[in-house]
């Protein structure tokens, strides 16, 4: 039991200091010597945890990308209905309530140009609001379906940037208002 406690105490101060290090510098500047000095461990002690700076931003990517898709699979897409009845058990209002408890990693993962987060949160996206659109003379399906995808994670990364950040439930209603205008509805006065 102490044992799993020293486990867990030990990945909160890494992942606070790699939070901090790659939020100052860079992912690309991020040496496991800063790492370990800013956590106040060992080397040896990363080490036991992770193969390198490498692995340790892949394993909080997994991480994150694994809780999403668990969300994706454990609650509903959210339906007219709910939006009209402000109902929040659907898995974009859990999306933006998991994304607010982890606001810190991810948004250091989602602005690190070494992550590829932005990546596979696309593909997780698409794969809930996935369908084609009846407009494909028009827009072709892969290009609406960038649009929608890096729109969502814009919106996302753009809320969680914020110095006072707002709750997920604000956030995420008007994530739903937004979604139901245009960008000339968006843009007026």
């Amino acid at each position: 039991m102490e044992t799993d406690l020293k486990v867990i105490q030990t990945e909160i101060k890494i992942q606070k200091a790699f939070i901090k290090l790659v939020n100052l510098n860079g992912f690309d500047k991020l040496s496991v010597k800063d790492l370990v000095t800013e956590a106040q461990i060992n080397r040896g002690t990363f080490y036991l945890h992770y193969l390198d700076k490498y692995d340790l931003i892949e394993k909080y990517e997994n991480e994150v990308l694994l809780q999403i898709e668990d969300i994706f699979e454990k609650y509903p897409k959210a339906s007219s209905t709910d939006i009209k009845n402000n109902k929040y058990n659907n898995a974009f209002f859990q999306l933006f309530k998991y994304l607010y408890s982890q606001r810190e990693l991810a948004v250091v993962l989602m602005k690190s140009p070494d992550s590829v987060i932005i990546r596979k949160a696309k593909l997780l996206i698409l794969r809930i609001v996935h369908g084609g659109t009846m407009f494909k003379d028009k827009v072709p399906t892969d290009f609406a379906n960038e649009i929608l995808s890096q729109g969502i994670i814009d919106f996302i990364l753009y809320w969680l940037s914020q110095t006072h950040v707002k709750s997920p439930k604000d956030a995420y209603n008007i994530f739903l208002n937004s979604r139901a205008l245009s960008p000339e509805l968006l843009t007026q006065d």
